[in-house]
């Protein structure tokens, strides 16, 4: 069972968050309020950090300097982090190849412990002639319709979302927007990662801008 979300009105703060793999810096003091409900876009080159910054947030990695919380939990607390978050990776992470495009949503809600429409929430993605499809036989594009589908049941409070316009025609990326917008709507708080600022800030009206580890709000 999750543990209780405090009544904290940030779903993050971060305080001077650094963070070295190997001999690189990859995030640099970074600092950021995140208000519950909000949606906020992060903009940034490859390898400027937005990934590794998601997955901070999400407790799949812990920090080398600074301090945080997420809706009142630590960052150290990693187990609550991942409890109350919900990661929607850019390479397909989360998942399961050998099960069909049905199965897989269907084990997001067991995995959560939730009750859900798996059928409709193919048809929302487009992907109900694709139900019993393995996800391993799907195109790059249906892959990441899958991940829309799965974010769309797993309703965490807090949601990353990880170049979520990739590998997707003009109908893929109206699918994407109507589903992060949806989420939004619903008082989820995102953080949509992006090379696409036209379309992730038709989702998130304040951008962010992470260069070189360091990260700064964005015009």
């Amino acid at each position: 069972m999750a543990a209780a979300v405090t009544p904290d009105p940030y779903a993050v703060q971060l305080r001077g968050v650094s963070l070295r793999l190997g001999q690189d810096a990859v995030l640099r003091g970074v600092d950021l309020d995140l208000a519950r409900g909000e949606a906020v876009t992060l903009l940034g080159a490859n390898g400027a950090g937005k990934t590794t910054l998601l997955r901070v947030l999400a407790g799949a990695l812990g920090v080398s300097r600074g301090d945080g919380r997420v809706f009142g939990f630590a960052l150290s607390d990693r187990r609550s982090l991942r409890e109350h978050t919900h990661l929607m990776a850019f390479d397909g992470a989360g998942l399961y190849p050998d099960l069909t495009c049905r199965e897989n949503l269907a084990f997001t809600l067991r995995m959560y412990g939730l009750s859900g429409d798996v059928d409709g929430a193919l048809a929302r993605v487009d992907l109900t002639r694709a139900a019993d499809r393995r996800a391993r036989f799907l195109s790059a594009g249906m892959r990441k319709r899958l991940a829309l589908a799965r974010a769309l049941l797993a309703g965490r409070p807090l949601t990353l979302v990880d170049e979520p316009f990739a590998n997707l025609d003009d109908d893929g990326r109206a699918v994407a927007l109507d589903v992060l917008r949806d989420l939004h709507g619903r008082g989820v708080t995102l953080v949509v990662a992006a090379h696409e600022p036209e379309l992730a800030r038709a989702v998130a009206a304040r951008a962010l801008r992470l260069q070189g580890g360091a990260l700064t709000e964005a015009p």
